[in-house]
């Protein structure tokens, strides 16, 4: 049960680190905003890592570092993109395009990884696909 705690957690934070990222990308450079934003994470990253390593063992192999890599990579060019959708789109709806992000993760899932999906799966792909027509439509 504890993952779904960490996951409304994350919708919590992802949600004020994307309000900031607007304010911070809106009548600026949205590149320069980008760079502070991804080298503060990286600080606050190493910090709290190394306390949560402390706390278990530090298991990495090989694959394991190429695929953070490239994850890492991946991460940083979309943060930039990301940075210059909010510099003159809207939060309101440069958001929930972004976060469509679902689709493709539950795509590779299902794919690549084998996941199943069953109809309830298939029903929130459908929903999400809507939200952004109904969020992104309109005034």
């Amino acid at each position: 049960m504890n993952w779904i705690i960490y996951a409304l957690a994350c919708v919590v934070l992802y949600g004020i680190m994307q309000f900031f990222i607007k304010l911070s990308s809106t009548g600026n450079n949205p590149i320069a905003s980008s760079m502070v934003f991804i080298t503060v994470q990286f600080i606050a990253q190493i910090i709290l890592g190394a306390y949560f390593i402390t706390k278990s063992d530090f298991n990495m192999d090989a694959n394991s570092i190429k695929l953070g890599i490239a994850g890492g990579i991946t991460a940083a060019v979309a943060t930039i993109i990301f940075f210059l959708a909010l510099e003159s789109g809207p939060l309101s709806k440069v958001v929930p395009i972004a976060n469509m992000s679902l689709l493709v993760s539950v795509l590779l899932g299902v794919l690549i990884l084998g996941e199943a999906v069953n109809i309830r799966i298939a029903a929130g792909v459908v929903f999400a696909i809507a939200s952004i027509f109904l969020l992104t439509n309109g005034n």
